[in-house]
């Protein structure tokens, strides 16, 4: 009796399963709550064979990123640009200037215009071209076998600006390097290959199925709405307010203030945690300004703080890489001063995406403005 009962629930199951495939895959597909909530498919975002991850080049799409819908082109070369075009080996007309970095520098939420690498380049004009090669999650050593890779390849670069980031030393922890440390041998899946089949089971389930989808949907608002209580938890213990009068903002700004990357450079237990990081990246560093030399680029290491270190401090890392380039004769900038205020709050939120570590637009003129103030764009308006 008990079987047959199993029997039954298990064609029931079954049969529900099918109708659901089919109907979902010629009826709800075609409605906009399945528009609406489809997984968004960065394709252009790749996978490097030597430096862990790139853009795809001759790309002009509109990406989403966070709340933001933003116009993101790429030249020929796969970096960041303002028009898709064909980038040249050697240019003759035109001295180059090459920006090293991150998702600051790549100019995370915005249209090229806005970011540095655009500013830049409008300040510079049309005697220089300016090649972005930065990219989300990179550190230095993606940035000493990026660069050269392409040296090696025969681009030419007359001078290159590297901003060092703070969570550079953080992710330079997840990174695995060849013997002969020419690539990076670990790539984005290092979960077990049971753990990979279940994935992969589960995003069939939710492409295909409205029951599944609707679950998935389901326990990720689940999930924002709990992560955001808990934020909130700690935002008015750490201001010291109510939970009920601990606004949004409040939410937001000490979100801004915690994220766990940017804790090494004031809190001792967190430094010793990622000293092997910091050792990796002296190593690389010092391997790319060789690199700069040798080819004969003109050539700056630049820092500048998250929200976190404008409003705790930092004894860590601009004091780390200031030591690190006297000792290595390399330029040495830190764009800290660009960012002290005595309202630190107010501050934090006109310069900085709320709720996030990048610049916003004002904070993005803030780095250029302190570029500015150093003679960056005069010394390389005089190179002949």
């Amino acid at each position: 009796m008990r079987e047959s009962k199993f029997k039954i629930i298990f064609v029931i199951i079954a049969i529900y399963f099918v109708l659901d495939l089919f109907f979902t895959n010629f009826i709800f597909k075609k409605t906009q709550f399945w528009k609406n909530t489809n997984k968004v498919d960065h394709y252009w975002r790749i996978k490097s064979e030597i430096y862990h991850h790139d853009l795809m080049p001759n790309i002009d799409v509109v990406e989403n990123w966070q709340k933001f819908k933003l116009r993101f082109v790429t030249n020929s070369i796969g970096f960041r640009d303002f028009e898709k075009k064909k980038i040249e080996k050697e240019n003759k007309e035109q001295k180059r200037v090459l920006l090293i970095g991150d998702s600051f520098i790549e100019g995370s939420g915005y249209d090229y215009k806005y970011t540095i690498g655009g500013l830049i380049q409008n300040k510079l004009g049309d005697r220089f071209e300016v090649l972005n090669s930065a990219v989300g999650s990179y550190s230095p050593g993606i940035y000493y076998l990026k660069t050269k890779h392409y040296i090696d390849q025969g681009y030419k670069f007359d001078y290159a600006l590297v901003f060092l980031d703070v969570s550079d030393i953080y992710d330079e922890l997840f990174l695995d390097y060849s013997k002969d440390k020419s690539k990076i041998i670990n790539y984005y899946s290092t979960k077990p290959i049971y753990k990979r089949y279940f994935y992969k089971v589960g995003e069939f389930l939710s492409t295909n199925t409205l029951l599944f989808r609707s679950l998935l949907l389901l326990s990720d608002r689940t999930e924002v709405l709990k992560n955001y209580i808990k934020l909130k938890y700690k935002a008015s213990n750490e201001f010291n307010k109510p939970f009920f009068k601990t606004t949004k903002e409040d939410t937001l700004f000490f979100r801004m203030l915690t994220v766990d990357r940017g804790y090494w450079t004031f809190n001792v237990k967190t430094y010793f945690k990622v000293k092997n990081g910091l050792k990796k990246s002296d190593y690389f560093l010092k391997n790319l300004y060789e690199l700069f030399e040798k080819n004969n680029i003109k050539s700056y290491l630049i820092v500048y703080p998250w929200p976190t270190q404008i409003f705790y401090g930092d004894d860590k890392h601009e004091t780390y890489w200031k030591k690190f380039s006297k000792r290595n004769n390399i330029n040495f900038i830190s764009l800290y001063d660009q960012f002290q205020n005595d309202n630190k709050r107010k501050f934090i939120l006109n310069n900085f995406i709320l709720g996030d570590i990048h610049w916003n637009k004002d904070g993005t003129i803030k780095i250029l403005e302190g570029l500015n103030k150093r003679g960056i764009f005069n010394e390389i308006s005089s190179l002949e």
